[in-house]
């Protein structure tokens, strides 16, 4: 406790309050993230056609950004829907002759015994297979031709419009667009594009709301109500870039375990501010907001009592200078405390 009477031995008597206020408990190494990211990229090699160009201003969900070989495309279409008459013409001619099958046996079964023996259209082996469960059979085959046909169609252009579908580049969700690659002098006129999925294309952010987010390893921080935490990132001019808390989760902090991040929504004036200081790394200053019943005692304050030698950190010694209150939070400069009854009452 020593090295903290040298520390604050030159600090002014700051006394103590007794009132709701914001205290502040320190400054955190931040960023500022949209409410989603993407990025995107082409699987394969090609030729870039339809750029949208202007990304200056929101792009709405569903509009293209890009297509890739959409020539190849087209040549591919056309080649598909002449495959799909051939194929169509064949199933067609199948039709028609199990109909001319169907008819000659429906003209067979309409002539008495004697008839049949002349029936000059029917051929000695069909006259011997005719029935009408050969009827039927052909009555099912014809079915099952058409259905084939239609299926045929419909499963080419849906294959052909699920392959193609990976070359067209659409906007995820609402909100902003940066292109990776160096924007060509001519942009409207299609272009080689000579990476693959290896390489991002574009990165999009759903710009409807921005945080400011900061990891908390405190315990008691931890456990704390969150929504009284607020936070703000200082800004040139002296301006300050405000944040309420919006919500927490854990994140992977890559080989080094997982870590609570919080989250504080940032006001719809200052997104304009916050878009531009995507990506970069902030300090960010955490604030808790007490209320009525809370105590905050200047460190300073507290190293005039008699007790502050021998104690061994904050704690303690706000335990013995105000034996009634409870070391809700220490922060920077001082101790917030607040009544053990007040405690009390909320674990009731």
């Amino acid at each position: 406790m020593r090295h903290i009477i040298i520390i604050f031995a030159a600090v002014a008597l700051l006394g103590n309050f007794s009132v709701a206020e914001t205290v502040s408990i320190g400054k955190y190494d931040a960023k500022i993230v949209p409410e989603q990211v993407a990025t995107l990229s082409f699987q394969n090699k090609g030729v870039i056609s339809d750029l949208l160009v202007d990304v200056s201003h929101r792009v709405e969900k569903d509009s293209v950004l890009a297509v890739m070989d959409k020539e190849k495309t087209e040549q591919e279409r056309e080649d598909m829907e002449l495959q799909i008459r051939r194929e169509r013409l064949t199933k067609k001619d199948e039709i028609r002759k199990l109909e001319m099958q169907r008819e000659k046996l429906n003209f067979y079964f309409s002539l008495n015994e004697k008839e049949r023996t002349y029936a000059r259209d029917i051929k000695p082996e069909e006259s011997a297979a005719a029935s009408e469960e050969t009827l039927a059979d052909i009555n099912e085959r014809i079915e099952l031709t058409k259905l084939e046909l239609n299926t045929m169609e419909r499963r080419k252009r849906l294959d052909f419009d699920a392959k193609h579908e990976q070359l067209i580049m659409r906007m995820p969700f609402t909100g902003r667009v940066q292109y990776h690659f160096p924007m060509p002098e001519h942009p409207e006129i299609p272009f080689e594009y000579a990476h693959n999925a290896a390489v991002p294309f574009a990165t999009v952010c759903d710009d409807s709301a921005f945080y400011i987010t900061l990891s908390i390893s405190d315990t008691d921080l931890s456990l704390m109500p969150p929504d009284s935490f607020s936070a703000a990132v200082r800004l040139p001019g002296g301006k300050q870039l405000p944040g309420t808390y919006a919500y927490r989760r854990v994140e992977r902090n890559g080989g080094r375990g997982d870590m609570l991040v919080f989250f504080f929504k940032i006001p719809e004036q200052y997104h304009s501010i916050a878009f531009r200081m995507l990506g970069s790394n902030t300090t960010a200053t955490l604030y808790y907001s007490t209320d009525d019943s809370c105590k905050r005692v200047s460190k300073a304050e507290l190293l005039t009592h008699p007790a502050a030698p021998n104690c061994e950190d904050w704690h303690q010694l706000a335990q013995i200078a105000y034996p009634d209150y409870v070391v809700l939070l220490v922060t920077e400069h001082d101790v917030i405390l607040r009544p053990k009854s007040a405690m009390l009452d909320s674990a009731s």
